[in-house]
């Protein structure tokens, strides 16, 4: 579907808007505390019918073996709850989990975003219709360090998103009740926490959803439509991410290429969990919205109709 001359035309504002987010002041220094990372979203971005609360998942105190190298101080992990107001209390052991992990090129992004706390209703919504029940879902996002920082650099993000997978277990969760998602950056991490927690030996997710996943930091592979796009129409640029890119792995001394980095070199083995692609030798499904920006998935007031579209495929895909 090509956009319409309405969406063309804002086009200009949208890059503008998400230039200034993508260029967060300190980079290269910045540190959150955990208190500022463990913040909750102020009323006025919460919807009426979504609930959040926030718990502290402990520093994991078994680390990944394939990261053992580069691993990065132990901290806690603050992880947001959100699901919709329901007079049901559901079972944990049957509740269906999206878990659910930021964009922001490593650098940016918090849980409670505005735009993705917007995203999250709208999954979370199109989950309750699908299924008739509000109470059916829960979307749990952790909130991992960000590469602002060295001691923040990889693999920091990958040892939170353990943490906050295995505390989320922890809690009675069935995983083969829970869904892995990202978006961009996130989506990158889906692929690369899923490859650890089944290398671990550890019980992966049901299945996994990426959206626009970042999975090609090293960015020398990529196709024409993708330099075309980065270059002119997209909000992202190659100069851009390539910064992000080394921000992420930071003084690791890991190469960009580095299968646990770029997800797009991990083996996708036939036991690898069904996939769903929204823009690998493995049963995944791709959907391919046209002509459409980066990030698009959190601008409801431009791109509704697609992102409806899209919590309706992600609702089905976590549901059934």
């Amino acid at each position: 579907m090509p956009l319409t001359d309405a969406q063309q035309n804002a086009m200009p504002q949208v890059r503008a808007a998400f230039d200034i987010f993508l260029h967060p002041p300190g980079l290269g220094t910045r540190v959150d505390s955990l208190d500022e990372r463990a913040r909750r979203p102020g009323p006025e971005t919460v919807p009426e019918d979504v609930t959040v609360k926030v718990e502290i998942a402990p520093p994991s105190q078994n680390p990944h073996p394939l990261l053992n190298k580069v691993l990065k101080t132990p901290e806690p992990t603050p992880i947001f709850f959100y699901a919709l107001h329901s007079d049901k209390t559901a079972d944990v052991k049957d509740t269906r989990v999206i878990f659910h992990i930021h964009c922001g090129g490593n650098v940016v992004g918090h849980p409670t975003e505005a735009s993705f706390i917007q995203f999250y209703a709208q999954l979370l919504r199109a989950a309750a219709e699908h299924s008739g029940d509000a109470s059916k879902c829960v979307l749990v996002a952790p909130c991992y360090r960000l590469a602002t920082a060295p001691q923040n650099a990889f693999p920091a993000a990958l040892q939170d998103l353990v943490a906050a997978y295995d505390y989320v277990l922890g809690k009675g969760y069935n995983p083969s009740n829970i869904v892995i998602s990202g978006d961009s950056a996130g989506g990158n991490h889906t692929i690369v926490l899923t490859h650890l927690i089944r290398q671990s030996g550890g019980t992966p997710p049901r299945g996994i959803i990426s959206i626009a996943p970042m999975a090609m930091q090293a960015l020398d592979d990529l196709s024409e439509q993708a330099k075309a796009n980065a270059s002119g129409f997209d909000i992202l640029n190659v100069p851009l991410c390539k910064t992000f890119a080394s921000s992420y792995v930071g003084d690791s001394g890991v190469a960009l290429t580095d299968p646990l980095v770029s997800g797009v070199y991990l083996p996708f083995t036939e036991s690898w969990p069904k996939t769903l692609i929204l823009a690998v030798n493995a049963p995944v499904e791709l959907v391919v919205y046209d002509d459409l920006p980066h990030a698009w998935w959190i601008m409801p007031e431009l791109f509704l109709e697609q992102v409806q579209d899209a919590a309706k495929r992600v609702a089905q895909f976590v549901l059934e």
